[in-house]
């Protein structure tokens, strides 16, 4: 199996294919999915990544004046953080950071290696996450709710890119093989995330397309009196 070569991979061709992959969830999310069940597991994501820019930003000085979550959106409102240049970068990428965080501590302490790294490169990494989850286990389970969850947990929006873009644009002259298992494993995440809603997408497609039929064959006979 062919693989990327260790120059053309930089940290910024996998923050990239992230980003792609975390803005494509995130439409699919609030354009087509609108099940009643999926949103407390969508409003867990959006409460860590709010939750995650709250802490960053108290953590490099700033001052939180309004924090908000719902099942379709949040945000934080904050004065500028103290600490120059890199608080607004580092409050502006922490849900990621946070969130790589938390997954290293759910897997290392309940988890029990269950998301264990394999490789920086993107395909053997994607192929090995689909093939670990076992239905029969509870893990499996956890990780579906996380599955759903993590591109809107760890990827930035639109306003947090008007900050990161100067550490994006150096990431891709940054080479590390620790992290960059580390993202080839988000990005595998991520886009198990996007089959899973194109499922939920193609199962609401069928459903409305059988509810007019079957509301047309549930329609009442109406029988003529004789005269």
């Amino acid at each position: 199996m062919a693989k990327f070569s260790p120059v053309f991979m930089t940290i910024g061709i996998y923050l990239l294919i992230i980003l792609v992959l975390g803005y494509l969830s995130v439409y699919l999310r609030e354009v087509w999915l609108d099940f009643r069940w999926l949103k407390p597991l969508t409003w867990l994501g959006i409460l860590i990544h709010e939750s995650a820019h709250a802490i960053f930003c108290l953590l490099t000085g700033g001052k939180i004046t309004g924090f908000r979550v719902t099942a379709r959106e949040g945000y934080v409102t904050h004065y500028r953080p103290k600490l120059p240049i890199f608080g607004p970068m580092l409050t502006a990428i922490a849900p990621m950071i946070f969130g790589l965080i938390l997954l290293g501590l759910l897997n290392h302490f309940w988890l029990k290696t269950s998301l264990g790294l394999v490789s920086a490169d993107l395909w053997p990494t994607w192929l090995a996450v689909l093939k670990s989850l076992n239905p029969l286990t509870w893990q499996a389970w956890v990780l579906l709710a996380i599955f759903l969850n993590i591109g809107v947990m760890v990827g930035p929006s639109l306003e947090d890119l008007k900050n990161i873009w100067p550490i994006i644009l150096l990431s891709f002259f940054l080479h590390s093989q620790g992290l960059a298992q580390i993202l080839a494993l988000v990005s595998a995440f991520i886009l198990i995330n996007i089959i899973l809603f194109i499922i939920l997408i193609l199962v609401k497609i069928w459903l409305n397309k059988k509810r007019p039929s079957a509301r047309a064959n549930s329609r009442p006979i109406l029988i003529q009196p004789k005269v």
